[in-house]
């Protein structure tokens, strides 16, 4: 029976010229031009960041389109100079809101050491807004999302590199001259762009998406907390 059901099998494949089966079209070869996706936003950064938060309703996607909604929160809050945003030759690091505030997937508690929110906590527990914290500590934070000089896939290498950021010098203590550690990942199978991932580090952060690439220069998205802190 087996060997019968074989040879009809057979059969019905040369007798529709393989191009049927029991009655089914068999699949085609289609044709596909491969690309590469355009990471130019045709935007500057801080056109970006209104338009992806929620406050540019020229995007038709403005309700739902909410991803930098709580660092635009951040930045109306802290005061820091919008123009930042539009000057050339910079490197911006975006807050995802899961950088800002990331809840446990069981229990809705903020986790600690995944966002600002969580690693910064107010009274022993974590924030449920920027208001909880002074404008110019948030300001702080901001200033050291912006890097001078743009660094992207194109000119990072595995080989670590020092770059300075707009973090006032000694404006924070564990970080006193505001320095930002950058490097490319070149994994085949998850290239990506690392912060602050040296010998002794407290904690490294993987960009979520990066290579975006503003009229003003580089974005690169970050779903964690950026911290410069040393172990010892």
């Amino acid at each position: 029976m087996k060997r019968f059901l074989i040879f009809i099998s057979l059969f019905l494949i040369a007798s529709t010229g393989c191009k049927k089966f029991l009655g089914l079209s068999l699949q085609t070869d289609a044709s596909h031009t491969p690309y590469l996706l355009n990471p130019n936003l045709d935007m500057t950064a801080w056109q970006y960041l209104k338009y992806r938060s929620g406050a540019d309703t020229t995007n038709p996607n403005w309700r739902t389109d909410t991803v930098f909604k709580l660092m635009y929160q951040a930045v109306l809050y802290s005061g820091i100079d919008t123009s930042e945003y539009t000057k050339p030759n910079r490197t911006y690091v975006f807050l995802h809101n899961l950088a800002v505030q990331t809840l446990n997937a069981t229990v809705p508690v903020t986790v600690s050491n995944k966002c600002y929110w969580g690693y910064y906590l107010v009274d022993s527990v974590p924030a449920t807004s920027w208001s909880q914290y002074t404008p110019a500590q948030v300001k702080a934070w901001l200033q050291y999302l912006i890097v001078n000089g743009e660094y992207n896939f194109n000119n990072l290498t595995p080989n670590a590199v020092t770059v300075t950021t707009l973090l006032p010098q000694g404006a924070d203590t564990l970080n006193p001259s505001g320095i930002m550690v950058l490097a490319r990942n070149d994994d085949p199978s998850s290239g990506s762009i690392t912060i602050n991932n040296f010998v002794g580090s407290y904690s490294s952060t993987t960009v979520r998406s990066g290579g975006y690439v503003a009229t003003n220069g580089p974005i690169q998205v970050v779903g964690n907390l950026v911290i410069f802190k040393r172990t010892q």
